[in-house]
């Protein structure tokens, strides 16, 4: 009982002594900044602290000077770990197409993605969109929840947005440590969601049999990209596999040794058993026809 009552004092001080963080940079709706556009504040208790000079649509403040008003209004508790914080008017436009496009874009690269929210705001203010643009992405925009992205007018002016998206995905990632060149199967992975953070390579999503191996060693967990695994060697240089061979009409079937290793698709040779060799097309594990 009395482990549970310190455990309990430690939660209570540290939550009494627990410190707040500035954000670098703040969007505000108005020529002004509140006290409530940093803190939770009632309504009653609500001043405004500066204001945002004619023409301009943002404003820098020191932090020292924004830690020392705050201190003064009750509000101790709060740090910065950056020398000036920034406070940002919100661009009064409808950006509900972009946000579309966003979501467009993710859920073409991903099979099973869910979005939860899309924030997007313009790199410098705008009062508003223009008539006809469209949107465009960054070639590797999709391997990460955050980036930048411009639309494009009809003249080829180029307007840049910051957007960030939280979004959950299935991906595959290994069950169990996996050895270089062994097969990726659902023996060895496992499907799982996971929050989108951001990947080094496209992510395996689903698992095609007899398809992957491993290009190197994987960890337990490890998600599973396309870096990570190489087309799967269906023949091995020196095994015997079974050749169909279509000829008026009529299928023949026939084995022979592969002097070439082979994945899908490929075009290997062998040689039967009377020595003659021929060219021959992969098409599953130990199988190949005679194009």
């Amino acid at each position: 009982m009395l482990f549970l009552k310190i455990i309990f004092l430690l939660s209570f001080s540290t939550l009494i002594f627990a410190t707040n963080n500035l954000q670098s940079n703040y969007f505000i709706q108005n020529d002004f900044i509140m006290l409530s556009d940093i803190v939770h504040v009632k309504k009653k208790d609500d001043k405004k602290l500066f204001t945002i000079e004619k023409y301009r649509h943002s404003k820098r403040i020191q932090k020292d000077k924004l830690l020392k008003i705050l201190q003064k209004n009750g509000y101790k508790n709060y740090t910065s770990k950056h020398s000036y914080i920034q406070f940002t008017k919100r661009s009064p436009i409808d950006a509900t197409f972009i946000k579309k496009s966003i979501k467009k874009f993710y859920e073409k690269k991903y099979q099973n993605i869910t979005i939860s929210s899309v924030v997007l705001t313009p790199t410098h203010y705008l009062e508003k969109l223009p008539k006809n643009y469209s949107v465009h992405f960054n070639k590797r925009a999709h391997l990460s929840r955050k980036g930048v992205l411009y639309i494009k007018t009809n003249d080829n002016k180029k307007i840049f947005f910051n957007y960030e998206i939280r979004a959950i995905v299935t991906v595959l990632l290994a069950r169990n440590n996996i050895k270089k060149d062994s097969e990726i199967s659902s023996i060895n992975t496992k499907k799982n969601s996971i929050i989108l953070s951001k990947f080094r390579a496209m992510p395996l999503q689903s698992l095609h049999v007899s398809k992957y191996q491993a290009k190197h060693n994987l960890k337990t967990d490890a998600v599973i990209t396309s870096r990570d695994v190489i087309g799967l060697y269906l023949v091995k240089r020196g095994s015997r596999i079974y050749i169909s061979l279509k000829n008026a009409g009529i299928n023949i079937f026939f084995s022979a040794k592969a002097l070439q290793s082979g994945r899908f698709g490929d075009t290997i040779r062998v040689i039967q058993q009377n020595g003659k060799k021929l060219k021959v097309t992969v098409i599953g594990r130990n199988k190949a026809e005679v194009q």
